[in-house]
């Protein structure tokens, strides 16, 4: 009697308490986000939160052997019998899936699908399981067919900003926006597996990886970013991956400020610098936040300016209808003459055709290459620009825009207005993250290319907060002086848009739509949203006939009374 015949008779001398019919499975990530509460100790944590409701948890604790934090992903447990219940399955699903997953679009019918093939092989093996190793089984046919096998959870935290492999036998590692850089008990033991695994990343990222192309760089469905390898002979220690996670809701500018990321004036100043289409460089190391506060600082830019973004992997979300987000791509076959693919685009192509869409505004989401000379010939001709570049002062941006790969001159170099520096400072919590100054470019010596720049504002590590220089502001003035008011209007101007800013958040106005909408009401009727805050009344729950009017015009949104 082989496998099935062995299972199929174990099965049926266990009685099915209940219907003949199997439930609907529902997999649901929770509601509510949990709140940490305040601890001193990193000993004194153990906390447990629901990733995917009802079957998996997250458990957070101290562990007393590694003298360290310890991150375990709880799943239902299987039996022996259950265990192979569920590899039969699987390999009987493989056969008789008749569609690409990933052409329905929609992951619940693409759960409800496979329920259907599932109840469809129990019935021709006429095999009759219990209700709770039904519910444990489906979870896992979910979790290996739908999700990403045994991170699925960890995809599925809302503080989780990192997922890395270093390797076969390797544990797990993430980063937990509360807690830092975490071990879990998540372990790949087997390298036929993870080879599997980290090619499943590869067709669920649109790419291709193989023994003879083993670097994967690309992004999943849900925009987070993933970069991995599959020969062992370039990670010694086997295939590995990594995952940048891609938050659904962007931060805003209010997040920004709760965060301690950067001060309410900072961001006052940032909203007039964006609205007068200044030029910009976030620069920062690796996991600074560069991209993030890139992207708050996007919101600025009025809703009616046209946006052209060039991205290798897509990582902007801007709420803006007139924008046009492009993503370079690889090519295919083998490389012609000159290393280049057939149907690859680059960031210069890309670029470069973008100009010729007219955009107010270019955001390019990592300056490296030969694209600078056209961003920066952009801006130079009048196109505002943003971007980001890696770098850790304003001095190492500019050594690095006029040597080579990239080579600009320094006349070209003079076109950006400022540099916003980032730093990771752990020193203020494992996962803060701080602005820690803001240098505006006034010239550019031509013979030696030294610039010369203006802090016009500068972060203090010792008390955590941030100190400006507005009355050296070169770019202040000179917007001034573009607009035809005096530098006095211009700085009233940035302390009505810092209170606005404190306004909202004092009334807890973090969502992105709601900030977004804040912001565009004010460039198009700034008395309303002035009378409200003189008024101290909460966001869109006024009586105002004329603020509900505009509102519902301009936003959509449906003023309470």
């Amino acid at each position: 009697m082989g496998l099935r015949g062995l299972l199929r008779e174990k099965l049926e001398r266990r009685k099915d308490a209940g219907e003949d019919r199997y439930p609907k499975i529902e997999i649901k990530e929770p509601k509510n986000l949990i709140v940490f509460p305040a601890l001193k100790k990193a000993t004194e944590i153990d906390i447990q939160y629901p990733l995917l409701e009802p079957f998996v948890y997250a458990h957070v604790r101290w562990d007393t052997k590694k003298k360290g934090l310890f991150y375990e992903i709880i799943e239902p447990s299987l039996s022996n019998t259950e265990k192979e219940i569920l590899e039969t399955i699987k390999k009987d699903l493989l056969e008789i899936i008749d569609v690409e997953l990933s052409a329905i679009k929609e992951e619940g019918r693409v759960f409800e699908y496979i329920q259907e093939k599932l109840q469809k092989i129990l019935e021709d093996e006429n095999m009759k399981l219990p209700k709770e190793s039904y519910i444990k089984i489906t979870y896992f046919i979910y979790r290996d067919f739908v999700g990403y096998n045994e991170i699925e959870g960890l995809l599925h935290d809302p503080y989780i900003e990192d997922i890395g492999c270093p390797g076969l036998s390797m544990p797990v590692f993430v980063v937990h926006r509360k807690f830092g850089s975490i071990e879990t008990n998540i372990t790949f033991e087997d390298s036929g597996y993870l080879n599997n695994f980290v090619i499943k990343l590869a067709e669920r990222s649109g790419r291709y990886i193989s023994y003879a192309k083993p670097l994967l760089d690309g992004s999943l469905p849900d925009g987070s970013r993933v970069q991995a390898t599959l020969a062992k002979d370039v990670t010694t220690k086997g295939p590995t991956f990594s995952i940048r996670k891609f938050r659904v809701e962007p931060f805003t500018p209010i997040d920004v400020i709760n965060f301690n990321t950067a001060s309410s004036e900072i961001m006052a100043y940032l909203w007039l610098m964006i609205e007068s289409r200044a030029s910009a460089l976030v620069c920062g190391g690796v996991s600074t936040g560069k991209t993030t506060f890139l992207n708050v600082m996007s919101m600025f830019i009025p809703p009616e300016d046209k946006i052209v973004s060039i991205e290798d992997t897509r990582e902007l979300n801007l709420q803006h209808q007139n924008w046009i987000p492009s993503v370079s791509r690889i090519g295919f076959g083998v490389p012609e003459i000159g290393g280049r693919r057939y149907g690859e685009v680059t960031l210069f192509e890309l670029l470069k055709e973008s100009f010729r869409q007219n955009p107010d505004y270019v955001i390019v989401g990592e300056v490296r290459g030969k694209e600078a000379y056209v961003m920066f010939q952009g801006m130079a001709s009048g196109h505002a620009s943003l971007g980001t570049i890696h770098a850790g002062s304003v001095d190492d941006v500019i050594k690095r825009l006029e040597m080579p790969p990239i080579e600009l001159s320094p006349t070209l170099v003079e076109t950006l207005d400022m540099v916003l520096v980032m730093i990771h400072a752990k020193e203020k919590g494992k996962s803060a993250r701080r602005l820690k100054e803001i240098d505006e470019i006034e010239s550019i010596d031509p013979k030696t290319g030294t610039p010369h720049t203006i802090k016009a504002f500068a972060w203090s590590p010792s008390s955590d907060t941030y100190s400006a220089n507005l009355e050296e502001s070169y770019l202040l003035k000179k917007m001034a002086f573009e607009k035809g008011i005096s530098y006095d209007d211009m700085i009233k101007e940035l302390k009505k848009r810092q209170k606005i800013l404190e306004w909202m958040r004092k009334f807890g106005v973090t969502n992105f739509d709601d900030v977004s909408k804040l912001i565009n009401l004010y460039y198009k009727e700034p008395g309303i949203i002035i009378d409200w805050v003189e008024k101290d009344v909460p966001p869109f729950k006024t009586k105002m006939k004329e603020a509900k009017k505009v509102l519902e015009s301009y936003t959509g949104l449906k003023v309470i009374e």
